[in-house]
């Protein structure tokens, strides 16, 4: 691998890191199970701290939001 191509990699491995997201954007969610139904969180996206204090929220694929959606603290998920 040419040193080139090697800082390339290390450069995105960090850039990777530091786009790491912050919060966890879910929602809960009335679903049928066998016994009737049952309200659970969905995953729906990924929020990061902005430099000027806002929060960027990027969610995943096309969503129908109904109701509210929760901001969940990314250290809180499972790894």
């Amino acid at each position: 691998m040419s040193e080139e191509n090697t800082q390339t990699t290390e450069q995105n491995a960090s850039d990777n890191e530091k786009n790491q997201p912050d919060f966890i954007v879910k929602q809960y969610r009335i679903v049928r199970v066998e016994d009737g139904l049952k309200k659970r969180k969905e995953q729906i996206g990924a929020a990061w701290n902005g430099a000027k204090g806002e929060i960027c929220i990027r969610l995943s694929g096309k969503q129908v939001i109904e109701g509210d959606i929760y901001l969940f603290p990314s250290l809180d998920e499972p790894a």
